[in-house]
């Protein structure tokens, strides 16, 4: 006989509506008092109100968001995750939680998920979750996500998000070397043989590109066995007056775009050039690069002219460009 999956409602809320929680932190509290080995005098000690006053500060310090899973008859808080966002960028799963009646039906999936979902949306360019020791079965749930072990074996990190849905493929943002140029090279040229990315008709050598591209501006998208993708940046202009602003380059390899990739290679990117002070980006994108131009609309780029017809493509066709910038919030204020 199949047991019926009990529904349920998702709904978020902000700081103010934290206490809702406090019965299913209670629980977990409970749970870690008898499993946890190293930090049983923690969880005997701390109470939610402890614990409120930590998210108050997360809420003041930066963002904070609570994620629910409700019961639609009764309005009762079944599972919930919090998640705060520092101001340096960096989110982290700070309490989650799932009714033992609802696991195993997806409820605790759907919470990391909205979660992660708006730590992307947010520029996000890592994410953590610490898992109490003795809790290890936790790890290939977080695994499932592109979480991975460091420090110790107790905290799990995620370096820029996965795409979404589940399924599509996860990736790790690092910062680009020399020898990831043939990689590099590959994803730059199938672009080009696209006719939709640039002007350029062949990539150039490792030095030429080296020298014309920001040190701490450039970025790799991995899957830990190949590159998925890659972004950089280039100055403007050698005015001094120009020096905050940098012209961006987004090249996805074509079995990947559409699933996350070029989101958190933006995303990274644009936290990476904001910490080395530069206050405006810029991109020249075809028109009828519709994926790219949406991409850098989502992070906050915007039109601000169009040229005609200044170049032709590999194939002969002259093409109008569209100009996009980014004003940063943060650099050069």
């Amino acid at each position: 006989m199949t047991v019926p999956v009990p529904p349920v409602e998702y709904r978020t809320t902000d700081i103010a509506g934290i206490e809702v929680i406090r019965p299913l932190w209670n629980r977990i509290c409970e749970h870690h008092r008898v499993c946890a080995r190293m930090f049983r005098a923690f969880f005997e000690t701390t109470t939610f109100d402890d614990r409120k006053a930590h998210f108050v500060r997360c809420a003041e310090a930066g963002d904070l968001r609570v994620d629910l899973a409700c019961d639609p008859a009764t309005g009762q808080c079944v599972a919930y995750c919090v998640t705060s966002l520092s101001a340096e960028r960096t989110g982290e799963l700070e309490s989650l939680y799932v009714d033992e009646a609802y696991r195993s039906q997806g409820v605790g999936t759907a919470l990391v998920r909205r979660a992660l979902m708006w730590l992307d949306e947010n520029g996000s360019v890592e994410n953590r979750v610490s898992v109490a020791d003795g809790n290890e079965e936790a790890f290939p749930f977080y695994r499932k996500f592109g979480f991975y072990p460091r420090r110790t074996v107790l905290e799990q990190v995620r370096e820029s998000a996965p795409p979404w849905p589940a399924g599509d493929a996860a990736c790790s943002i690092r910062e680009m070397c020399a020898a990831d140029w043939d990689e590099v090279r590959r994803i730059y040229l199938e672009g080009i043989a696209d006719g939709n990315a640039t002007f350029e008709a062949e990539a150039p050598s490792w030095e030429r590109w080296d020298a014309g591209h920001v040190r701490s501006c450039r970025l790799v998208a991995t899957n830990g066995r190949k590159a998925l993708g890659w972004a950089a940046a280039s100055p403007a202009s050698a005015r001094p007056a120009y020096a905050g602003v940098a012209e961006v380059s987004i090249y996805v390899e074509s079995g990947f775009r559409g699933r996350g990739v070029g989101n958190a290679l933006l995303s990274a990117l644009i936290a990476a050039s904001e910490r080395e002070g530069f206050w405006t980006l810029q991109a020249g994108i075809f028109p009828e690069n519709e994926a790219s131009l949406a991409l850098h609309a989502k992070h906050g780029f915007r039109v601000i002219g169009r040229r005609e017809r200044p170049g032709r493509t590999k194939d002969g066709r002259w093409r109008d460009v569209l100009l996009l910038e980014r004003r940063s919030r943060k650099a050069g204020l």
